[in-house]
């Protein structure tokens, strides 16, 4: 799962954190028809436009599929330093699955991701990890106030001290995490948009209409983006 040993996020150039990665897999979707991480666009799965940018900044990524999904469907797709959980928790949703992909992680700032939300960016995780840096959350508001939780970067400790207070309740989702949390920084979607202009990081894939769309906007230049883009280490200050 570790890419190597050094922390990726600098403060006036010092190390301080070690950064990680969540990607909600899930299952079967009923709009869908079936699983949507492993359905293609531009030639690879939709969970792989999600993995490649995350590995060129984190030091490690996890994969978190529902409990009952086989798991060896992902077996020739993950690259090897990625590690595979399964969501075994009596409320199979975002919020558990995000409980039982935190576990796996030593990283101090961890990035949540949800499988189909296939334009994410190297440029917009770093934003998102920059922002995070002395709170407990770096979460995208919209004007509207409706936030983007699972396109969030959260402070480990503090996720993992907040959860046995929410997860009882199968109806608490990750905003419930959010609002559980003592320090949250909302990033405001003009800052976004500076490094990512028409917010296609928003975008997520729910039916097979949405993923034809996508095809037809994918363009192959985001795939020469990742294959090109090195190790990121993270300044900030």
């Amino acid at each position: 799962m570790s890419r190597d040993s050094r922390p990726l996020l600098t403060l006036a150039g010092i190390a301080v954190a070690m950064l990680g990665a969540i990607i909600l897999a899930g299952g079967t979707s009923s709009r869908f028809g079936r699983s949507k991480a492993l359905a293609e666009l531009g030639n690879k799965p939709l969970i792989r436009h999600v993995i490649d940018p995350c590995l060129a900044v984190v030091d490690s990524v996890i994969v978190v599929v529902s409990g009952c999904e086989d798991a060896t469907a992902y077996a020739s797709i993950l690259p090897a330093e990625v590690g595979l959980v399964k969501d075994t928790g009596e409320h199979r949703n975002p919020l558990h699955g995000l409980a039982s992909g935190i576990t796996g992680l030593d990283s101090e700032y961890t990035v949540v991701l949800a499988c189909d939300t296939p334009f994410i960016t190297v440029k917009v995780l770093e934003l998102l990890f920059k922002k995070a840096v002395g709170f407990d959350a770096a979460v995208p508001r919209w004007p509207n106030d409706y936030i983007e939780p699972l396109h969030s970067v959260y402070r480990n400790r503090a996720v993992k001290e907040a959860l046995p207070r929410i997860t009882g309740d199968e109806n608490t989702g990750v905003s419930g995490l959010v609002n559980a949390l003592h320090s949250v920084r909302y990033v405001r979607l003009e800052e976004i948009r500076s490094v990512d202009p028409n917010l296609a990081c928003f975008l997520n894939i729910n039916t097979l209409q949405d993923l034809e769309r996508a095809r037809l906007s994918f363009t192959g230049q985001r795939n020469a983006q990742i294959e090109h883009c090195g190790t990121t280490e993270i300044t900030v200050g």
